[in-house]
């Protein structure tokens, strides 16, 4: 892949991100922290709710793929792999969270797949799975 194949691809990629952000606060949802590089993996975004009538803190972990196609191969995804890394970092993640919050809550920590489909220069959600890991 050339230089310009991948900075369209990684264009591309924060734009889905952003939609996928944009779509989550409208349900109520803060961005904890985005694009997380550790050594073995990225996550790409990190999400979280409270609802105070519950007393529960829902944390959403989301990977978010953007194409050009309503082609998207669940399987070519590499989301088993994913979560795999990803699941080391969950009680990290979490105890972050957490710690924004006085009170002592019981909390979630979800890892969803958002599908994003880009086309003339438009956005939309094509599919939004949540759990995937239960799926894997």
């Amino acid at each position: 892949m050339s230089n310009i194949d991948n900075k369209i691809k990684k264009t591309l990629g924060f734009k889905g991100e952003s939609f996928v952000i944009d779509k989550l606060k409208t349900l109520g949802y803060e961005l904890h922290k985005r694009n997380i590089k550790s050594i073995d993996s990225e996550i790409d975004v990190i999400a979280y709710r409270y609802n105070k009538q519950k007393y529960r803190l829902d944390i959403r972990i989301i990977e978010v793929k953007t194409r050009q196609s309503y082609e998207f191969d669940l399987t070519n995804l590499g989301m088993a792999k994913k979560w795999g890394l990803i699941r080391r970092h969950m009680f990290n993640i979490k105890g972050e969270i957490d710690a924004k919050f006085d009170v002592l809550s019981y909390s979630e920590v979800h890892f969803d797949l958002a599908l994003v489909r880009y086309k003339n220069d438009s956005l939309e959600l094509y599919s939004y799975i949540k759990d995937i890991n239960l799926m894997l």
